[in-house]
């Protein structure tokens, strides 16, 4: 059962997406609304969202992006992309400087295969979370991950480069490990690959490898 907590905010953005989807129904699913400018009602609709949205949080917008963007990644993980970068931009709208928002659009900009946005959005997020390994992680493999695909030695190297500086920060971070091992086996490095996977296994998160990677880097180049 929903707490009351939960069910006023539903209530609250479920009313204000409701709004949205009549007037502002392609932009909503847009990194923050498309960045075009917005026509008369949905900047009402805007309007009316920020003052249910005000009156709930007497006024802590800061907080209210929180809670929301908080939403939104529990919708990413469901694979539920278009109401994750719905609450999102509701998060943005509430307050642009919010990370947790900014690293969103940038996740599902690369799931969809948009790979300058999403690495400007990383960029932008940086500035603000650019602190939180698991952000450092996600954005190191992102960018390798959009690097290999596009031959794009520069950008490589700077994967490769982010994913050293973080095993320096956290030794025992295991997915920043195997991230490195998948950047090197997309480049056809299989021995360094193995060499991650190794220091990886070796952390206290390393049972929570994905074996079917390794299963694939096995069949590339047997274990050493």
């Amino acid at each position: 059962m929903l707490s009351f907590r939960t069910f006023v905010l539903a209530l609250v953005f479920g009313i204000a997406l409701g709004s949205e989807a009549v007037f502002a129904q392609d932009i909503n699913v847009l990194p923050k609304y498309g960045s075009q400018p917005k026509n008369e009602a949905q900047k009402a609709a805007d309007a009316k969202f920020l003052s249910s949205v005000d009156e709930y949080y007497k006024g802590n917008r800061k907080k209210a992006a929180e809670d929301v963007s908080a939403r939104g990644w529990q919708f990413l993980q469901q694979n539920n992309y278009p109401e994750a970068m719905r609450r999102f931009n509701q998060a943005w709208l509430l307050d642009n400087t919010n990370g947790a928002a900014l690293w969103g659009m940038a996740a599902i900009s690369s799931i969809s295969g948009k790979s300058e946005e999403s690495l400007k959005l990383f960029a932008e997020a940086e500035r603000v979370v650019g602190s939180d390994l698991n952000f450092a992680v996600d954005y190191a493999l992102t960018l390798g991950s959009i690097a290999t695909r596009e031959r794009n030695e520069a950008r490589i190297n700077e994967a490769f480069a982010r994913f050293a500086r973080l095993y320096e920060r956290a030794p025992q971070h295991t997915m920043n490990l195997q991230n490195w091992a998948i950047v090197l086996f997309n480049v056809g490095n299989y021995a360094e690959a193995w060499k991650k996977i190794k220091l990886a296994e070796r952390t206290p998160g390393g049972a929570g490898l994905d074996k079917r990677f390794t299963t694939a880097l096995q069949e590339k180049m047997p274990r050493p």
